[in-house]
């Protein structure tokens, strides 16, 4: 059984629009009965976020949610196993900064073409605290010409 690994979390910023937060939970037990370890791996909001919108929803359903269940009012989190929540949150690292819609598309898609062991890497390279910022930009170089 894989474990649930990744929590997304659904905030509102008005009536219609919302964001979203991915966070990962540690697997390993917390000491002196502290409350469950959670890093936040990304937030997402705007153009960025609504330019994957179709792979969100395709990451809710094979996590077994339905796709109307994300909505701005929603309070609940997704709990994500980790390999769905390791691409996701590879995915809207790369994105996040960008603008222009084609390369937003052409990241999308690398990222979407990628094995899961080279999601891995990436996602490990890319959250990393010293040099992730680098690697973000080195997949997203990778993936789409324009710098």
């Amino acid at each position: 059984m894989i474990a649930r690994a990744f929590r997304l979390r659904v905030y509102p910023q008005d009536e219609r629009e919302f964001g979203i937060a991915l966070d990962q939970l540690s697997l390993t037990p917390a000491r002196n009965n502290a409350s469950e370890p959670v890093r936040e791996v990304v937030r997402a909001w705007g153009p960025p976020l609504r330019a994957v919108t179709d792979q969100l929803l395709e990451t809710l359903r094979r996590s077994g949610y339905r796709p109307s269940e994300l909505r701005p009012e929603r309070r609940e989190p997704f709990a994500l196993e980790e390999p769905i929540g390791v691409r996701l949150g590879l995915l809207l690292l790369a994105v996040k900064p960008l603008r222009k819609q084609q390369r937003i598309e052409e990241v999308a898609a690398g990222v979407r073409a990628l094995s899961d062991e080279e999601a891995y890497y990436w996602y490990s390279k890319c959250t990393d605290r010293r040099n992730g910022r680098k690697a973000q930009h080195a997949l997203r170089v990778m993936f789409s010409k324009e710098t």
